[in-house]
């Protein structure tokens, strides 16, 4: 089973899946620990060079999410 690495943007108030802007999109790795470790350089690299807005990455089996997890919704800073 292929693990997915998504990233929701905080644009304007709301979270937006990164499959929605352009030139970024989620990423299939063969592995959770694939994954896992992909999704902590993409955290490192956010924290040492601040994007234009927040972002929140996720790994999630068998396809990528197109919407934010619970713990994200009504979360706006």
């Amino acid at each position: 089973m292929q693990w997915w690495l998504s990233v929701f943007f905080l644009v304007n108030g709301v979270w937006v899946s990164g499959d929605d802007i352009d030139g970024w999109s989620s990423r299939a790795y063969p592995t959770e620990d694939a994954c896992l470790e992909r999704k902590s350089f993409a955290e490192r690299e956010c924290r040492e060079h601040p994007l234009e807005h927040s972002a929140m990455w996720y790994c999630s089996p068998g396809a990528p999410m197109s919407e934010p997890p619970d713990e994200l919704k009504g979360l706006s800073c």
